[in-house]
């Protein structure tokens, strides 16, 4: 359901042993396995904290770990590390994070002070703030979006970054493909 998946070293990876110099006991760990290719690290990504699919949660969700959520929150979220949300999430509420990665159903404001990455799958019905964005093709906005340096200030006060009145334009790292259809009709003699 949740809970913390953060693990203490076995017994078996720590030996204690005597020092020379002291005769007091130290400690020596050992390495649990050999290094791993980033590709390995990202498969076997266990984030701190995990809501599963089914879960119902009404209320709000601080955290200063890593969190993933697949079930559904009726609250507002804030951590100060990285948030998933995935396919199945359900989140009616703001969200302020570090970091997020959503696939999921989200009514509300979203903050980030870092990538917000939207997948495919993501429906959003809201405002984002947020440094910099990914959207991927077939995902659904319907809000305001401040993207940028300037947008970041709004997720470590708290407050709103977005303002009635004139858009401004920021530069931004946005990667968006969009469909194009284009219609060629002839010319008339």
């Amino acid at each position: 359901m949740f809970g913390n998946k953060s693990q203490k070293p076995s017994a078996s990876s720590t030996q204690k042993k005597q020092n020379p110099t002291t005769d007091r006991p130290q400690s020596e760990t050992k390495p649990s396995s050999a290094p791993v290719s980033k590709q390995e690290a990202d498969d076997d990504y266990e984030p701190a904290n995990y809501i599963s699919a089914g879960t119902v949660i009404e209320g709000n969700i601080v955290s200063s770990e890593d969190l993933q959520i697949d079930g559904t929150v009726k609250g507002d979220i804030k951590t100060n590390s990285k948030l998933i949300l995935g396919e199945d999430s359900i989140i009616e509420g703001n969200i302020i994070a570090e970091e997020a990665e959503v696939a999921g159903r989200i009514q509300g404001t979203v903050q980030t002070k870092g990538l917000l990455a939207i997948k495919k799958t993501c429906v959003i019905d809201g405002d984002i703030v947020t440094k910099s964005l990914n959207v991927e093709s077939g995902s659904s906005f319907n809000g305001r979006c401040k993207v940028g340096a300037g947008a970041d200030h709004s997720a470590t006060t708290g407050g709103s970054a977005l303002t009635s009145g004139p858009a401004t334009t920021h530069k931004s790292e946005v990667a968006v493909k969009p469909t194009v259809t284009s219609t060629v009709v002839p010319a008339k003699p």
